[in-house]
Protein backbone atom coordinates (compact mmCIF):
# COMPACT_ATOMS: atom_id res chain seq x y z
CA UNK A 1 0.00 0.00 0.00
CA UNK A 2 2.28 2.76 -1.50
CA UNK A 3 5.07 2.16 1.26
CA UNK A 4 3.17 3.69 4.05
CA UNK A 5 2.42 1.75 7.38
CA UNK A 6 -1.05 0.02 7.58
CA UNK A 7 -3.06 0.33 10.23
CA UNK A 8 -5.25 -2.00 11.08
CA UNK A 9 -8.18 0.00 13.82
CA UNK A 10 -11.05 -2.49 15.29
CA UNK A 11 -13.77 -0.57 16.72
CA UNK A 12 -17.77 -0.72 17.16
CA UNK A 13 -18.19 2.96 17.13
CA UNK A 14 -18.67 4.76 14.07
CA UNK A 15 -18.38 7.99 15.09
CA UNK A 16 -14.65 7.31 16.33
CA UNK A 17 -13.73 4.84 14.19
CA UNK A 18 -14.60 7.46 10.91
CA UNK A 19 -12.24 10.36 12.95
CA UNK A 20 -9.71 8.21 13.78
CA UNK A 21 -9.35 7.11 9.73
CA UNK A 22 -9.76 10.34 9.00
CA UNK A 23 -6.56 11.72 11.24
CA UNK A 24 -4.29 8.29 10.79
CA UNK A 25 -4.55 9.07 7.01
CA UNK A 26 -3.70 12.68 7.10
CA UNK A 27 -0.97 11.57 9.10
CA UNK A 28 0.65 9.42 6.22
CA UNK A 29 -0.94 6.31 7.22
CA UNK A 30 -3.12 3.45 4.89
CA UNK A 31 -5.90 2.30 6.88
CA UNK A 32 -7.97 -0.73 7.50
CA UNK A 33 -11.18 -0.43 9.98
CA UNK A 34 -13.38 -2.83 11.35
CA UNK A 35 -16.19 -2.46 13.48
CA UNK A 36 -15.87 -6.10 15.10
CA UNK A 37 -13.63 -8.21 16.45
CA UNK A 38 -14.56 -11.13 13.31
CA UNK A 39 -13.92 -8.78 10.81
CA UNK A 40 -10.60 -7.09 12.41
CA UNK A 41 -9.16 -11.15 12.47
CA UNK A 42 -10.49 -11.54 8.71
CA UNK A 43 -8.70 -8.36 7.93
CA UNK A 44 -5.68 -9.33 9.90
CA UNK A 45 -5.64 -12.77 7.89
CA UNK A 46 -5.87 -11.22 4.38
CA UNK A 47 -3.32 -8.24 5.25
CA UNK A 48 -0.07 -7.22 7.07
CA UNK A 49 -0.84 -4.25 9.31
CA UNK A 50 2.03 -2.61 10.66
CA UNK A 51 0.26 -1.79 13.95
CA UNK A 52 -3.44 -3.04 15.33
CA UNK A 53 -5.69 -0.61 17.39
CA UNK A 54 -8.17 -2.89 19.28
CA UNK A 55 -10.84 -1.51 21.29
CA UNK A 56 -11.53 -3.53 24.42
CA UNK A 57 -15.12 -3.59 24.10
CA UNK A 58 -16.48 -4.99 20.65
CA UNK A 59 -19.72 -6.32 20.13
CA UNK A 60 -19.39 -10.03 19.35
CA UNK A 61 -16.30 -10.77 21.08
CA UNK A 62 -14.02 -8.67 23.94
CA UNK A 63 -10.83 -6.87 22.50
CA UNK A 64 -8.29 -9.68 25.69
CA UNK A 65 -10.06 -12.23 22.98
CA UNK A 66 -9.34 -10.76 19.84
CA UNK A 67 -5.75 -9.80 21.56
CA UNK A 68 -5.28 -13.88 21.91
CA UNK A 69 -5.98 -15.28 18.42
CA UNK A 70 -4.12 -12.01 16.87
CA UNK A 71 -1.03 -13.60 19.09
CA UNK A 72 -1.47 -16.92 17.96
CA UNK A 73 -0.47 -16.07 14.54
CA UNK A 74 1.39 -12.58 14.65
CA UNK A 75 3.81 -10.50 16.45
CA UNK A 76 2.18 -7.50 15.10
CA UNK A 77 2.27 -4.29 17.76
CA UNK A 78 -1.22 -3.89 19.56
CA UNK A 79 -2.20 -0.48 21.22
CA UNK A 80 -5.37 -1.28 22.79
CA UNK A 81 -8.57 1.53 22.94
CA UNK A 82 -9.98 1.03 26.43
CA UNK A 83 -12.97 2.59 28.21
CA UNK A 84 -11.57 0.34 31.68
CA UNK A 85 -9.76 2.46 33.64
CA UNK A 86 -8.33 0.47 36.36
CA UNK A 87 -4.81 -1.10 36.74
CA UNK A 88 -5.76 -4.06 36.65
CA UNK A 89 -7.25 -4.16 33.37
CA UNK A 90 -4.34 -2.25 31.93
CA UNK A 91 -2.46 -5.34 33.23
CA UNK A 92 -4.19 -7.52 31.58
CA UNK A 93 -4.18 -5.58 28.17
CA UNK A 94 -0.18 -5.85 28.62
CA UNK A 95 0.28 -9.21 30.27
CA UNK A 96 -2.08 -10.89 26.77
CA UNK A 97 0.47 -9.10 24.38
CA UNK A 98 -0.65 -5.52 23.97
CA UNK A 99 2.46 -3.26 23.05
CA UNK A 100 0.50 0.17 24.87
CA UNK A 101 -3.00 1.33 25.87
CA UNK A 102 -4.65 4.58 25.96
CA UNK A 103 -7.48 5.32 27.71
CA UNK A 104 -11.04 7.22 26.67
CA UNK A 105 -11.63 9.26 26.09
CA UNK A 106 -7.99 10.80 24.42
CA UNK A 107 -7.42 13.32 22.40
CA UNK A 108 -6.07 12.30 18.78
CA UNK A 109 -3.03 13.69 19.15
CA UNK A 110 -1.83 11.41 21.74
CA UNK A 111 -3.11 8.63 20.01
CA UNK A 112 -1.00 9.43 16.94
CA UNK A 113 1.94 10.31 19.09
CA UNK A 114 1.41 6.55 20.62
CA UNK A 115 1.19 4.88 17.18
CA UNK A 116 4.51 6.91 16.20
CA UNK A 117 5.99 5.51 18.74
CA UNK A 118 5.04 1.69 18.62
CA UNK A 119 6.47 2.11 14.74
CA UNK A 120 9.80 4.17 16.21
CA UNK A 121 10.75 0.84 18.58
CA UNK A 122 9.47 -1.60 15.50
CA UNK A 123 11.99 0.40 13.65
CA UNK A 124 14.61 0.34 15.94
CA UNK A 125 14.56 -3.32 17.29
CA UNK A 126 15.12 -4.21 14.00
CA UNK A 127 18.03 -1.94 13.00
CA UNK A 128 20.71 -4.65 15.02
CA UNK A 129 24.60 -5.40 13.79
CA UNK A 130 24.33 -8.86 13.96
CA UNK A 131 21.68 -11.12 13.20
CA UNK A 132 22.56 -13.91 15.78
CA UNK A 133 23.59 -13.39 19.12
CA UNK A 134 25.40 -16.21 21.34
CA UNK A 135 25.14 -16.00 25.43
CA UNK A 136 26.30 -18.85 27.64
CA UNK A 137 28.56 -20.53 25.02
CA UNK A 138 25.84 -21.32 22.94
CA UNK A 139 23.34 -22.21 25.54
CA UNK A 140 21.12 -19.20 24.49
CA UNK A 141 20.75 -18.39 20.89
CA UNK A 142 18.99 -15.73 19.42
CA UNK A 143 18.36 -15.18 15.66
CA UNK A 144 16.92 -11.96 15.26
CA UNK A 145 16.37 -12.45 12.03
CA UNK A 146 13.47 -14.66 12.40
CA UNK A 147 12.99 -14.04 16.00
CA UNK A 148 13.59 -16.98 16.86
CA UNK A 149 15.02 -18.18 20.53
CA UNK A 150 16.93 -21.66 21.49
CA UNK A 151 18.12 -22.81 24.41
CA UNK A 152 19.88 -25.58 25.44
CA UNK A 153 19.35 -26.77 21.84
CA UNK A 154 15.77 -26.67 22.13
CA UNK A 155 12.94 -23.96 21.02
CA UNK A 156 12.19 -21.70 23.81
CA UNK A 157 8.35 -20.87 22.98
CA UNK A 158 8.04 -17.29 24.26
CA UNK A 159 5.15 -14.28 23.72
CA UNK A 160 5.55 -11.09 21.44
CA UNK A 161 7.11 -8.68 24.61
CA UNK A 162 8.81 -11.86 26.37
CA UNK A 163 10.98 -12.14 22.97
CA UNK A 164 11.45 -8.40 23.24
CA UNK A 165 12.53 -7.79 26.72
CA UNK A 166 14.78 -10.98 26.26
CA UNK A 167 16.20 -9.54 23.39
CA UNK A 168 16.82 -6.40 24.61
CA UNK A 169 18.52 -8.05 27.85
CA UNK A 170 20.63 -9.78 26.01
CA UNK A 171 21.85 -7.21 23.96
CA UNK A 172 22.99 -5.91 27.55
CA UNK A 173 24.54 -8.94 28.85
CA UNK A 174 26.70 -8.55 31.79
CA UNK A 175 25.09 -5.25 32.81
CA UNK A 176 22.32 -4.06 35.07
CA UNK A 177 19.47 -2.16 32.84
CA UNK A 178 17.08 0.12 34.84
CA UNK A 179 13.61 -0.61 35.26
CA UNK A 180 13.06 2.98 33.84
CA UNK A 181 15.00 1.75 30.44
CA UNK A 182 12.81 -1.38 29.93
CA UNK A 183 9.60 0.07 30.65
CA UNK A 184 10.99 2.91 28.14
CA UNK A 185 12.01 0.19 25.62
CA UNK A 186 9.27 -1.88 25.62
CA UNK A 187 5.71 0.42 26.42
CA UNK A 188 7.78 3.80 25.41
CA UNK A 189 7.80 5.19 29.25
CA UNK A 190 5.99 4.16 32.93
CA UNK A 191 2.75 4.03 32.70
CA UNK A 192 0.24 2.60 34.85
CA UNK A 193 0.07 -0.98 35.36
CA UNK A 194 3.14 -1.56 33.02
CA UNK A 195 5.75 -2.11 36.25
CA UNK A 196 3.37 -4.81 37.25
CA UNK A 197 3.64 -5.90 33.58
CA UNK A 198 7.25 -5.96 33.57
CA UNK A 199 7.41 -8.02 36.76
CA UNK A 200 5.07 -10.28 35.13
CA UNK A 201 6.93 -11.13 32.41
CA UNK A 202 10.46 -11.28 34.30
CA UNK A 203 8.60 -14.22 36.71
CA UNK A 204 7.55 -15.75 32.61
CA UNK A 205 10.82 -15.70 31.83
CA UNK A 206 12.56 -17.67 34.40
CA UNK A 207 9.83 -20.24 35.00
CA UNK A 208 11.16 -20.87 31.09
CA UNK A 209 14.88 -19.86 31.69
CA UNK A 210 15.45 -20.71 35.01
CA UNK A 211 16.23 -24.44 37.14
CA UNK A 212 15.82 -22.72 40.41
CA UNK A 213 13.21 -19.36 39.45
CA UNK A 214 14.25 -18.75 42.94
CA UNK A 215 17.70 -18.68 42.97
CA UNK A 216 18.14 -17.60 38.68
CA UNK A 217 21.37 -17.72 37.13
CA UNK A 218 20.20 -16.41 33.52
CA UNK A 219 17.92 -13.11 34.83
CA UNK A 220 19.04 -11.65 37.96
CA UNK A 221 17.46 -8.89 40.04
CA UNK A 222 19.61 -6.30 40.97
CA UNK A 223 18.15 -4.79 44.34
CA UNK A 224 16.81 -0.66 43.68
CA UNK A 225 18.43 -0.52 40.18
CA UNK A 226 17.01 -3.52 37.62
CA UNK A 227 17.99 -6.29 35.99
CA UNK A 228 21.14 -7.79 34.64
CA UNK A 229 20.97 -10.94 32.16
CA UNK A 230 24.41 -12.93 32.55
CA UNK A 231 26.14 -13.51 29.70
Amino acid sequence: MNGKPLILLIDDDALLRDLLTRALIQSGYEVLAAGTGSEGLSLLDLHNPDVVILDILLPDMEGWEVCRRIRRVSTVPILFLTALDEIPDRVRGLVLGGDDYIVKPFAVEELLARVEAILRRVRQASVTALPILELGEGTLVIDREHRQVRFHGQPLDLTPIEYTLLVYLAERAGRVVSIDELLTAIWGGRKEGSLQALRWYIWNLRQKMEKDPRRPRWIQTVRRQGYRLNP
